[in-house]
């Protein structure tokens, strides 16, 4: 399909060689012969080849004269795959700076982390307090904070995160469970939702809004 619809003379970007493998979502592949723009140029037209959805292809550069492609069967499958951070605190973003021990982390490292850190709590209190909030701003803040957690806890120790975190204000609730519970994160001021009833929507005492029954099992 690719040399037929693709790579042919009169294709999109002829010439294009591309080394392909399946996975669990649609299929991925090295592209190289062709300049990378050309490539991004030719997501759409290379998604109708392969009969996806438009918006289903998504291409990275590997550098000038490759690129590498993932094709999903899904137009959502690209569209997670575009929201994924990439490159958050992998250890490669400051080559030249010095490191604690092997494979450790640089106090770069925790600047990065820290300023992720600021825009979620941040995005988190105005939330929290009613205000105006991007959605998408806010989840994407919130992943790449999770990303960097991931990435840095790899290189150090959990209570140097911790500390980290403590110090910018990052509140418990904020954060999901599993980090938690690997960064051992103080949790005795963390809201609860109250306990409810089973068959009745409660509110206050001092709330004057009618307490509406739950619909039973014949009722729905």
């Amino acid at each position: 399909m690719w040399e037929r619809a693709i790579a042919h003379a009169d294709g999109p970007l002829p010439g294009a060689q591309l080394n392909a493998m399946p996975t669990p979502h649609g299929w991925c592949g090295h592209v190289t012969g062709v300049a990378a723009d050309d490539v991004e140029a030719a997501a759409d037209v290379i998604a109708t080849a392969y009969e996806l959805a438009a918006g289903a292809v998504v291409v990275h550069r590997t550098d000038s004269d490759s690129s590498f492609v993932w094709a999903y069967r899904t137009a959502s499958g690209a569209d997670y795959h575009r929201q994924w951070p990439q490159q958050v605190i992998d250890g490669t973003e400051f080559a030249d700076v010095e490191r604690l021990g092997a494979g450790g982390s640089s106090l770069l490292d925790f600047v990065r982390l820290t300023e992720m850190a600021r825009k979620h709590r941040a995005e988190w209190r105005d939330l929290r307090a009613g205000r105006p909030v991007d959605v998408q701003r806010f989840l994407r803040r919130m992943t790449r904070l999770r990303a960097g957690i991931v990435d840095i806890l790899t290189r150090t120790q959990p209570v140097q995160v911790r500390e980290l975190l403590l110090r910018v204000g990052v509140p418990a609730e904020s954060l999901p469970g599993d980090l938690l519970d690997a960064l051992n994160y103080p949790t005795k001021d963390m809201p609860t939702l109250p306990k409810m009833a089973r068959s009745t929507a409660s509110a206050p005492d001092s709330d004057p809004t009618e307490r509406i029954p739950l619909p039973t099992a014949g009722d729905r």
